[in-house]
């Protein structure tokens, strides 16, 4: 059994840890915040230059349109602890498959603008994702916490 000093000295290794995390968490949402601002930008004047009328709601899905899948997804694994992890996993434009780009409906030539958007919103995806993961291992950190001073409060 440890003595009250050893789970002390464990909490506040935990605290420090958890600030730690709740600081990169701070780092990663301005990363997908500014991130996502530029990608809207970036929309925003491919349709100003494009015009208004590039875009039209012919060129958009509609509900007879075939079903296609998301390039990328979000799946969970479990660690050899049994802690919940999120992974990113990106899939290749494949027709048959049912993965397609959707920038083709906009037509042959894309404007790099439009590009450059779709390429910041993957990226901000991204920090999405692993943003999620620090919420997680913050969440355990702090129920060992709580389960630590539970036993710090038996003693």
């Amino acid at each position: 059994m440890e003595s009250r000093d050893d789970i002390c000295l464990l909490m506040d290794k935990l605290m420090i840890q958890s600030l730690e995390l709740i600081e990169q968490e701070v780092k990663l949402k301005t990363n997908i915040e500014t991130i996502t601002n530029d990608g809207q930008l970036d929309l925003a004047y491919t349709r100003y230059t494009k015009g208004p009328n590039s875009a039209s709601a012919v060129q958009l899905p509609t509900e007879d349109y075939k079903e296609f899948k998301a390039l990328c997804s979000v799946e969970e694994t479990r660690d050899e602890l049994g802690d919940v992890k999120l992974n990113l996993t990106k899939h290749e434009v494949n027709h048959e498959s049912g993965y397609i780009n959707p920038l083709r409906w906009f037509g042959i030539l894309i404007p790099e603008t439009l590009q450059k958007a779709r390429d910041k919103f993957s990226r901000s995806l991204e920090y999405v994702v692993e943003c999620a993961n620090v919420q997680i291992e913050l969440r355990n950190l702090l129920l060992c916490y709580e389960q630590l001073n539970k036993l710090k409060n038996d003693m």
